[in-house]
């Protein structure tokens, strides 16, 4: 039962890996530009390579029983992961993918290895290891398979841990980066896509761990996993792809306005909106709110502010009275704070000023609002 549910499972990761590969370079590619463009490259290699990694792990099931410390499959798991390190960092801002010297470093030592197996395996000479006593035993009879074995983790690890140190590296610089220049109505997006590289790299380390046991279970629930995350991908891919669309027909920024205006509302205090911008002072508390500073917050172009406002036909100053005391309003029915803090919070110079513009917009004291909302 359990080798039919790992055959199965592994079988379902090939094909999803394979369909998230192709769907990523082909489906579809107008909406690319040239940064996205370099990212779909690397992550359909980072697939291909991935789907061949779960078509060798056919072979760690033997008549001796299951293979650990599978020579194929770790080598083509650390090429997949160098692969998606190198397409990560460039999403993050650093170009190591165009030095070819890197690539040469990373990649020789593996590709050797791999050729190594590849040639043992088809002269007959490959030792696969059902538990770790028969390495230990190799050590006494066969010095070479031992020391060869240990050679190889060995040098694996050390890729692994210097491609893991880049992409760490080049995540500290996009968060500073980001942090004092960070992108308009492109933020989320690069949000996703740094959150989906890490998500990945964590997936593929974990990798390890059932290929050094002989429990088929680890495999499975592995497994799972991989097929919950890429369900998760392709869901995520699509997404990218209506934003990029909605992008290049000019209906992304009034959905982002929308979504983001409650969010900023809610800032009463100095921060970074989740969308990467800085904001010292909310603009919608301002005594005297511009334009330009609403669409920085925001993350938007001035001329977005301007066409939504124009669309609702009323005027910049009043649309933004009418999305503070909505927010005031909000802030009435669903918190306990005093009527006051809430004035002041938002903005109003004292109560009174307040009271008026409140009772302007919705016909009773922000006092008679909130009984009246919650009887």
């Amino acid at each position: 039962m359990t080798v039919t549910l790992f055959n199965i499972s592994n079988a379902v990761v090939l094909v999803l890996s394979l369909l998230t590969a192709w769907g990523v370079y082909f489906v579809p590619r107008r909406y690319f530009h040239d940064d996205l463009k370099q990212l779909r490259r690397f992550m359909a290699a980072v697939f291909t390579v991935f789907a061949l990694q779960r078509l060798s792990l056919l072979t760690i099931l033997r008549p001796g029983g299951v293979e650990i410390y599978a020579s194929q499959p770790i080598i083509l798991l650390s090429i997949a992961f160098i692969i998606l390190v190198m397409g990560g960092t460039a999403v993050m801002g650093r170009h190591h993918y165009l030095n070819f010297t890197l690539w040469v470093l990373l990649l020789l030592i593996p590709a050797l290895f791999l050729m190594s197996n590849i040639l043992m395996i088809a002269s007959g000479n490959y030792q696969p290891l059902y538990n770790w006593d028969s390495l230990l035993n190799y050590r006494l009879t066969t010095p070479v398979v031992f020391y060869g074995r240990v050679l190889f983790v060995a040098c694996l690890m050390v890729y692994w841990m210097l491609a893991a140190g880049m992409l760490f590296e080049a995540w500290l610089n996009d968060r500073r980066e980001r942090r004092y220049s960070p992108l308009s109505d492109d933020a989320e997006r690069h949000q996703g896509e740094v959150v989906a590289v890490v998500g990945w790299a964590l997936l593929f380390t974990g990798g390890l761990v059932p290929l050094c046991t002989s429990s088929l279970l680890l495999h499975i629930i592995y497994n799972v996993l991989l097929v919950i995350a890429l369900v998760l991908s392709g869901f995520a891919y699509k997404k990218l792809v209506r934003y990029l669309h909605a992008r290049d027909n000019g209906r992304l920024a009034p959905v982002l306005i929308v979504r983001r205006i409650p969010l900023l509302l809610g800032m009463e205090k100095p921060g970074t909106t989740p969308w990467g911008v800085r904001v010292d002072k909310n603009p919608f508390y301002s005594g005297n709110p511009q334009l330009d500073s609403v669409a920085q917050a925001l993350g938007v172009r001035s001329a977005d502010i301007s066409e939504y406002i124009l669309q609702q036909n009323i005027q910049f100053t009043a649309w933004v009275s009418d999305q503070r005391l909505r927010h005031c309003a909000s802030e009435l029915l669903h918190s306990d704070r005093k009527i006051s803090e809430i004035a002041e919070a938002c903005g109003y110079n004292d109560l009174p000023t307040f009271t008026r513009a409140f009772k302007r917009q919705f016909g009773m004291a922000p006092s008679e609002y909130r009984k009246q909302e919650q009887a």
